[in-house]
């Protein structure tokens, strides 16, 4: 349920923001979240949020199925990937900020890049911002997963 909330916010946003803006890919940093926040075995129906939330995003915003389904999936296990390799020593805030602002970065940048409208360059622009607006938002998600961590350890 928390899942379709993220998504339903970051639609919400991207529909106010229409034309001068792009918003910071919520959905995808809530899904990574979960990811470094639970178990092993619960990886899956992350996996699968991934995939239902870029098949609704591209049916809802650009109509060509399988382009945010490529990158969400792909995002989500990239940051599986690497969170799996890591030592747990090497779980540090730094590392972490690095992985949620790879979650924003990954699929604006290849949005940015494919779905380019005009050569004015706007687009980039569009991109700074959003790339802009993405570092608090994953330094929020590093002081969650911190909150999160003590709380474990308590």
């Amino acid at each position: 349920m928390t899942y379709v909330m993220f998504w339903l916010l970051q639609d919400f946003l991207t529909v106010l923001t229409f034309g001068t803006m792009r918003i910071p890919e919520l959905f995808l940093l809530y899904l990574a979240y979960r990811l470094l926040t639970q178990d092993w075995g619960k990886n899956v129906s992350v996996i699968w949020a991934a995939f239902l939330g870029g098949l609704m995003w591209d049916l809802r915003w650009i109509g060509i199925p399988g382009f945010f389904i490529l990158s969400y999936v792909s995002v989500v296990m990239v940051v599986l990937w690497v969170w799996n390799t890591l030592p747990t020593s090497g779980r540090t805030p730094t590392i972490i900020f690095f992985l949620f602002w790879t979650v924003q970065l990954l699929p604006a940048f290849l949005s940015t890049l494919i779905l380019r409208r005009g050569a004015d360059g706007g687009n980039w622009i569009l991109f700074g911002l959003q790339q802009g607006c993405a570092v608090p938002i994953a330094l929020l998600g590093v002081f969650l997963y911190i909150q999160h961590g003590k709380k474990q350890n308590a």
